[in-house]
């Protein structure tokens, strides 16, 4: 993954190994919507570590059937690490395993043994105990230090017993020589786990965020992944809007395109051919997009016997509907009803909570539950030829919709989205941020460097805000505080930094009491508000890069934010 925020959490994930080897210990956590990556980073990790004969790296899937298979693949992954720099004919049964495995740590097999009658006698709870054993029994018997990368992690709930975490958090206490790298796509669920289950004194995660690709990554990962084609700035743009920079979306949609017509020397791509590739990928049942997103919202529907309510309000949700009563009005069920529908949703990580608002983060599949699957459903003729036109005729509004509000005046944006506030208080990226209704708003001045002040008048005074989509330096940081300065009564100013600043400007900036907007907190509230993101294309020379986004390491410590604006 030649990628910016990816090749800084494989060095992350490097120095972790380091510090293990010398006595230090560090427990990693990854989280992403599903898609992003975390699977393949994990995996390209495994690797890495399968190479370094001081370490055993044992990988374990934790999304399965059920808790059964659960047990069967972590006791089978365990007993392979021994295997993998011996044979390439691993075992595939647990029995052929065990019986490679114990010539070599005969005490761990001795151990799965144990557990395989401990589970026939059906004492579940002692069980789980026992399976989560078995990472330092190994690390223990072999002398060697073992990386145990558990996948989706938040599923371990599906294992038999009272309290899965609560048993995981007690054993890593005493596995001093396990590293725990986990995953999850259920972002809510795993930061509630790591800080209500896993926040120990010498268990704690360093949580790491892995997102989907910025418009620069983006743009490279196009580059490399599909050199033939040549791809207009605008059509970028519509691509990175629609996709949200998702690389799965992105491999299917290329990797579609390209059987359009591929020839050995560059072509530009066309506007009527991409339009073409995202129908054909949303609306054509064999389409894989369709299909991926078909099977989403069976799972959604699975959470209760009466899949209708929950259906219906991942419709609402695409409708813009992101309030428990217009959301409840929408499904045509009680208040109450609705508050145990969404609680699920959220809890099986279809839907995100933030704030009073509930949110499906994915604009991709939003607009397929909006414009595929709901008008499929209300046909009531067997021909769909006209909901493909509409399709098509939507994809293209929104493409000039993309164009157009490129060439706006940020400020314009900014100040459309004031308007939207009702006194509301959302989450982005677990910031609480206020969000009051303005009576008015005024664009004031321009500062140099292209940064602009605006106020907006709320029920408790003034707020001021200040816009730079450049790079903000410490001298220019100052002029901001003192033009801040010369306005009176003002009740919360912010900055909102498009590009990026150096650490010396953000600590004036916090000094002055400003609150701090980057392009990604500005761009969740504008989808959360269902208003078009802003893209800024990289400029040539950019300071984005400058930065140094070494996370903190705490008992809880901070995400690795991607390294480049949204």
């Amino acid at each position: 993954m030649p990628f910016l925020t990816r090749e800084a959490i494989q060095m992350r994930l490097k120095k972790r190994v380091d510090d293990i080897e010398n006595g230090y210990r560090q427990n990693v956590g990854i989280t992403g919507p599903s898609g992003v990556g975390k699977t393949t980073l994990l995996c390209d990790f495994f690797q890495a570590v399968s190479r370094n004969s001081r370490m055993l790296p044992v990988y374990v899937k934790a999304q399965t059937i059920d808790g059964r298979q659960l047990t069967q693949q972590w006791m089978g992954a365990v007993l392979s690490a021994v295997l993998l720099d011996r044979t390439l004919n691993i075992p595939k049964t647990l029995n052929g395993l065990l019986r490679e495995a114990e010539p070599i740590i005969p005490q761990t097999v001795t151990a799965v043994k144990h557990l395989q009658k401990i589970i026939r006698q059906e004492k579940y709870s002692l069980a789980v105990k026992e399976l989560m054993m078995l990472s330092g029994a190994l690390a223990r018997e072999t002398g060697k230090k073992v990386i145990l990368m558990i996948d989706e992690f938040q599923a371990l709930e599906e294992l038999p017993g009272a309290d899965p975490f609560a048993l995981l958090g007690k054993q890593m206490m005493l596995d001093k020589d396990v590293l725990y790298v986990v995953t999850s796509s259920a972002v809510d669920r795993a930061h509630e786990i790591f800080r209500d289950k896993l926040s120990l004194l010498f268990g704690n995660f360093e949580v790491l965020s892995l997102t989907p690709f910025g418009f620069m990554e983006m743009d490279q990962y196009l580059a490399s992944r599909a050199p033939v084609y040549r791809w207009p700035l605008e059509l970028k743009r519509f691509l990175f809007h629609m996709t949200d920079g998702e690389p799965n979306y992105l491999d299917l949609l290329v990797h579609r395109l390209e059987s359009h017509e591929v020839r050995d020397f560059p072509q530009t791509v066309s506007t009527t051919a991409l339009l073409d590739v995202f129908c054909q990928e949303l609306f054509d049942r064999r389409g894989r997009l369709a299909l991926l997103f078909e099977r989403q919202l069976e799972q959604c529907a699975h959470l209760a016997k009466s899949s209708g309510p929950y259906v219906r309000a991942m419709l609402a949700l695409s409708h813009g509907r992101h309030k428990l009563i217009p959301i409840a009005a929408f499904i045509e069920e009680t208040v109450a009803e609705t508050k145990k529908i969404l609680k699920r949703l959220v809890q099986g990580g279809f839907v995100v909570k933030s704030g009073s608002f509930f949110h499906i983060p994915d604009f991709l599949f939003r607009f397929w539950l909006r414009e595929v699957y709901q008008k499929r459903q209300g046909l009531f003729l067997p021909e769909e030829r006209i909901l493909w036109k509409h399709l098509f005729d939507e994809l293209n509004r929104i493409l000039d919709l993309c164009t157009r509000v490129t060439e706006e005046d940020l400020g314009a944006r900014v100040e459309a989205l004031l308007k939207e506030f009702r006194n509301d208080v959302v989450e982005v990226d677990r910031k609480r941020i206020q969000c009051p209704q303005f009576s008015e708003t005024v664009v004031l001045r321009h500062l140099p460097h292209g940064i602009f002040s605006l106020s907006a008048r709320g029920p408790r005074g003034r707020w001021l805000f200040y816009l730079s989509s450049e790079w903000i330096t410490e001298a220019e940081m100052e002029k901001v505080v003192a033009d801040a300065q010369h306005l009176r009564k003002i009740q919360r100013k912010v900055l909102i930094s498009l590009g990026s600043m150096d650490q010396n400007a953000k600590l004036i900036a916090q000094e002055a009491k400003m609150q701090l907007w980057d392009l990604r907190d500005l761009n969740c509230l504008l989808d959360l508000y269902d208003l078009p993101k802003i893209i800024l294309a990289p400029v040539k020379g950019s300071h984005e890069l400058q930065e140094n986004h070494e996370p903190f390491v705490g008992t809880m410590a901070q995400d690795l934010s991607a390294l480049e604006p949204r």
